[in-house]
């Protein structure tokens, strides 16, 4: 079994992070990367964050993953005094991938979740001082914009693609609490009915957070979406995310399956 990069960047991912397997015959039998990125909004504690994938036979995958450890090492020597984690993703159904990490000393420690909750009756009290409007998305610079505000708390980021699709949607709003031009804290909804109303993203900036802000903005938005025949909204959190996952406590919510689990190796 033989291991190679490719000759230019994969995906626009660069060659030194991907890595192919062939056998003795120059046979392909799979590919693994490495993708490194900063999550300090998300994981404050934990920052930095190396997802590895692998799509390979079963005969190629020790070699591959070997290779992507390796190479994570080297990625994490270069922020030598930051906290974070290797990881993957991959789907409940998966149970030999699923076997596979966690012999190899990866741990299901985090999972993103479905989960539905009630919309909040309790009036909103916004933060003093703030402003609740609709985000502006008149130009694609808006648009931009607004996702790039977005994507830093998210693991996987959003694209304008999607948010195009999205703003097509009938139950669609971006709303936000805004202090002066800058924003406390944003969110995105989504929905073609109002059974599937979804939150697609909501992040409180850092100096404001355990302040209730995030509830008072699903308040003002709930009745907003109450006047439009709407109940209950769908959303997705990320298992060891405290915020995310406090807030669901708060409003009750259920969980109704597990999308992806998220083995991991902590990176102390």
């Amino acid at each position: 079994m033989r291991l190679s990069h490719p000759s230019a960047p994969f995906q626009g991912i660069p060659p030194e992070d991907v890595f192919f397997a062939t056998n003795d015959r120059y046979v392909q039998m799979g590919m693994g990367l490495t993708v490194l990125s900063m999550q300090p909004e998300l994981y404050p504690e934990k920052p930095l964050q190396i997802y590895v994938y692998i799509d390979a036979q079963p005969s190629a995958r020790d070699l591959l993953l070997g290779a992507l450890i390796g190479r994570s090492e080297q990625l994490r020597a270069m922020y030598p005094h930051l906290k974070g984690r290797i990881y993957t993703e991959v789907s409940p159904n998966q149970w030999e991938m699923l076997n596979f990490y966690n012999r190899n000393g990866f741990a299901n420690t985090d999972a993103e979740e479905e989960f539905v909750f009630q919309l909040p009756q309790v009036p909103p009290q916004p933060p003093m001082g703030c402003q609740f409007a609709s985000v502006p998305l008149q130009t694609v610079q808006d648009q931009q914009a607004f996702l790039q505000r977005l994507n830093a708390y998210r693991m996987t980021p959003i694209g304008l693609d999607y948010l195009t699709l999205q703003m097509q949607q009938p139950y669609f709003m971006a709303l936000g609490y805004y202090r002066g031009d800058q924003p406390m804290a944003e969110m995105l909804v989504t929905g073609a009915s109002p059974e599937t109303a979804t939150l697609a993203m909501l992040y409180v900036r850092q100096e404001y957070r355990r302040r209730g802000i995030a509830r008072a903005l699903l308040g003002s938005c709930a009745g907003i979406l109450r006047e439009r025949g709407t109940a209950q909204m769908i959303t997705h959190i990320h298992s060891r995310n405290e915020p995310q996952t406090g807030l669901m406590r708060s409003l009750g919510g259920v969980r109704r399956r597990i999308v992806t689990i998220l083995p991991a190796i902590e990176i102390t």
